[in-house]
Formats: C-alpha cells, sequence, structure tokens
C-alpha cells in the first residue's frame, strides 16, 4: 500500500464517527443555548416527582402550558395602563380588596370548574367563553374585560381574551391598546396563524387577541369553516387556557349566534331594570346551542332579597350576581 492510500485511509477512520457521537451532535444542535426560547424553558424550575406518584396526568390539573414560553421571546408586547384602568371602574390584578373584585370572584369559580371538569360535569369546550347581551351597553365588554383580569390572578392559569365583536370591537379601547391585525384578519387571510395576532402584555397570565378592523361581515366571518377550525385549534393548543370571546349583542348582530355552537359556556349578561324579559328570552333562544348559560346582573340598585339566587349577591358589595343556567 503506497503512501498516498495509507493517507486516504487514516483521513477516512478520522471522518466515521459513531451512532452515539452522531447522535450527540444533533442534541446539541436541537438545544442550542444561544436560542431565546431554549434560555426560557432550561431557566424554568422541575419540581421533583413526589414520592409513589405514576406517569398519568391527573385531568383535573391543567397541563403546563409550553407555549407560555414562546409567547415570552416572540410574540409582539402591549402595555396595559393598570392605573387608567382602575381609575376607570375596572378591576386588574393588582391585588387588593374592592366590591367588583368580590363579584368576579363569585362569577368566575363556576365558570372554572366547568372548565376543567374531568367526571360526569366535564364541559366540551369548557375552556371556551363567549360573553354576549342582548342589546347594546348592557355592559358585554366591560364584564368580558373585568372577567379576564379575575382569572390572570389564578396562579396556575392563563388568559386569552379575544374581542370577536367584529362590527363594533370595544376591547383594545377599553385596555387602552392597540393591535395591527386582528380576529378578523385572522379569519380572512388564510396565510396567518394564530400566533401572528396574539398580543402579550404586561400581565403575565393574560393575552389579548384584537378584533383587528371593524368588518361588514363579521358574522359570515364567525360561521366559516375557518373559524371553527381556529377555535378548535386555540382550545387543543391552549388546553390549560381559559378562552374569553367578546361577542356582539344577540339582538343586535347575528355575530354571536354564528359563534355560540363553537364554546362550551356563555356568560349571558343582564342590565337591570331596563333589559326586558321580551329580549333576554329572545336572546337566550338565540343561544341555545350552547348548553351552559350563566346569567351575569349588571348595573342593580336593590339587594335582591327575594331572588332564590340572592345568596349569591354580596349585599353592599353587589352590582352584579351569578347562577347556572344548564340547559341540557
Amino acid at each position: 500500500m503506497d503512501l498516498i492510500e495509507k493517507a486516504a485511509n487514516r483521513l477516512n477512520k478520522k471522518k466515521r464517527k459513531s451512532l452515539v457521537e452522531r447522535a450527540a451532535e444533533k442534541l446539541d444542535l436541537q438545544t442550542d443555548d444561544s436560542s431565546p426560547e431554549f434560555r426560557e424553558i432550561e431557566a424554568a424550575p422541575v419540581e421533583p416527582a413526589p414520592s409513589g406518584a405514576s406517569d398519568a396526568v391527573d385531568k383535573k390539573v391543567p397541563a403546563p402550558d409550553k407555549s407560555a414560553h414562546l409567547e415570552k421571546s416572540s410574540l409582539p408586547h402591549v402595555e396595559i395602563d393598570l392605573k387608567a384602568l382602575e381609575a376607570s371602574g375596572m378591576i386588574t390584578t393588582r391585588g387588593g380588596r374592592s366590591r367588583a373584585i368580590e363579584e368576579y370572584r363569585v362569577i368566575k369559580r363556576p365558570l372554572l370548574l366547568k372548565a376543567f371538569a374531568s367526571d360526569e360535569h366535564a364541559v366540551k369546550n369548557g375552556n371556551l367563553i363567549m360573553v354576549t347581551s342582548a342589546l347594546p351597553a348592557e355592559g358585554k365588554t366591560f364584564t368580558s374585560v373585568n372577567l379576564a383580569m379575575s382569572i390572570a390572578k389564578e396562579r396556575d392559569l392563563y388568559v386569552l381574551l379575544i374581542d370577536a365583536d367584529l362590527s363594533r370591537p370595544n376591547v383594545a379601547r377599553t385596555l387602552g391598546i392597540e393591535g395591527k391585525v386582528g380576529l378578523a384578519d385572522l379569519l380572512e387571510d388564510s396565510s396567518l396563524d394564530v400566533s401572528d395576532v396574539i398580543l402579550r402584555t404586561n400581565i403575565p397570565n393574560l393575552s389579548v387577541i384584537t378584533a383587528g378592523r371593524a368588518h361588514e361581515m363579521g358574522t359570515e366571518l364567525l360561521a366559516s369553516d375557518r373559524a371553527e377550525q381556529i377555535i378548535r385549534e386555540i382550545s387543543s393548543r391552549y388546553s390549560n387556557r381559559i378562552i374569553i370571546f367578546d361577542t356582539s349583542p344577540v339582538l343586535a348582530s347575528s355575530e354571536g349566534g354564528a359563534l355560540a355552537h363553537n364554546v362550551g359556556q356563555v356568560v349571558f349578561v343582564v342590565e337591570a331594570e331596563k333589559t326586558s324579559e321580551g329580549a333576554v328570552r329572545g336572546a337566550l333562544d338565540a343561544l341555545s346551542s350552547c348548553p351552559n348559560i350563566g346569567l351575569v346582573l349588571n348595573k342593580t340598585r336593590t339587594l335582591l332579597a327575594s331572588s332564590p339566587y340572592a345568596q349569591y349577591y354580596y349585599g353592599s358589595y353587589g352590582s352584579y350576581y351569578y347562577y347556572g343556567a344548564d340547559r341540557k
């Protein structure tokens, strides 16, 4: 064997690597610590499993939301002025005790129980909650934002607030933020993904999707196959997240009715001493495709002492009360 052949053989031996070596190199590439996403995940503490614990996941406890790590590093960020929000009469996640905070604790609890029930009380798509009313100006956006803020106080849950009122969007204005693209753009443009329109906020557990531009064909967009596909994707992708849809009034627009069959729960806002019984009944009929409807009485001035649901009313705290109206 001449010198050239010997040199070639020696070079080939150096190039050959074992399966272990090649696998190690591949793993190094996949877990490059220069990636911001990797740094987020690597920094997250891992608690040891208790002794004797099985690998099975308890369905009553939502699984960790892996998407939260990606949101921290890759999604657009908006700042909500919490002081301004509180000054306008809204609640925030900054703590404290107030009438509204206590009331929304009462409102959210049955919603959360149904959202994550794993027994015979389990509700399909229970983490998808639609907030609406019969008529405009009854306080549905006020309720949507406050409910999202109250749930964002929970330590183990994330909230995605979606402005699905494509006729008269109001969530972005209420929060004092701006989104260049939103739900209408996502439904109309098939090249967009859910992650393209989510805005992370300065509240760690709260993200927002604005409505985008007002759209004259909102009902058709919300009733489309793409809307159903996107809602199904949101529900499965964020299984430990509550998704709140702020929708248009049922008797003022057909958008809410188009969305109702895709959600698991409806919060129906009624303005006390103003909304007629006929309007309430008509709106509930339009929402009949959703079997779980809860009513929030807004702007009350009396104690409702004669009401069978008075135990849910916080006396001097009360401007709202909630009861579950299951429709089987």
